[in-house]
């Protein structure tokens, strides 16, 4: 088995190259990719290491844990598992190859970087209506005095943020790119998320962010 071995390490972290021995050790990989905000250089001191890892077989495995003061969120696969990726490894499409057997980590960043430039699939005019229909209903349900509209205000403020990607048929990559996104390119978005997200905010606040969020067709 070709494998290169020559561990690239971002930044100069001097945490990571000990997080790849570890996960090597226990799973046995051999190929390793950094992803998140690690591999963007966009960490901060709360940011987990998110890190796949590919071995020849075995089942799809987790790795949650706390290591050296810093949480890791790991995943598993075997080589037939990545071979025809899906849209569930979007999320790695910034992902930096640690080390690799051949050249597998990078084959696998440039299909996924492949699926990435296509677009996300389509949002049919029914589900666009659905998602507008059910965040009105959810503000109603919210307006209640009582523990479930709590909960359902709640529900509603964290699913608006993947309700106005999906709406505009782009990718919903998770709070971190998508805040970051709507700064740069939609501020009045930005702006009214932002303060429905405050711990004291008003249903006013959330109305006003669902207008930015919802759309006609």
């Amino acid at each position: 088995m070709e494998l290169n071995l020559k561990i690239k390490n971002p930044n100069n972290d001097p945490l990571l190259a000990a997080i790849t021995h570890d996960i090597s050790d226990k799973y046995k990989c051999h190929t390793v990719i950094l992803y998140g905000s690690h591999a963007r250089s966009e960490a901060t001191p709360t940011s987990d290491y998110d890190i796949i890892c590919i071995r020849e077989k075995g089942d799809l495995e987790r790795d949650c844990r706390l290591f050296k003061g810093f949480y890791l969120d790991i995943f598993v696969y075997s080589e037939e598992m990545i071979a025809n990726p899906d849209l569930s490894l979007i999320r790695i499409k910034d992902g930096i190859v640690l080390y690799q057997k051949s050249n597998m980590g990078d084959d696998l960043l440039n299909k996924i970087k492949s699926l990435f430039q296509s677009g996300p699939p389509k949002t049919p005019k029914w589900e666009k209506d659905e998602i507008n229909t059910w965040v009105m209903k959810m503000l109603d349900r919210a307006k209640q005095d009582d523990i479930e509209a709590n909960f359902r205000r709640h529900w509603l403020l964290h699913d608006l943020l993947e309700c106005y990607f999906k709406l505009r048929e782009q990718w919903y990559l998770g709070p971190k790119e998508s805040f970051q996104w709507l700064k740069n390119n939609d501020s009045p978005a930005y702006s009214a998320f932002e303060t429905a997200l405050k711990p004291d905010a008003n249903t006013a606040s959330i109305e006003n962010l669902i207008k930015h969020v919802i759309k006609t067709y």
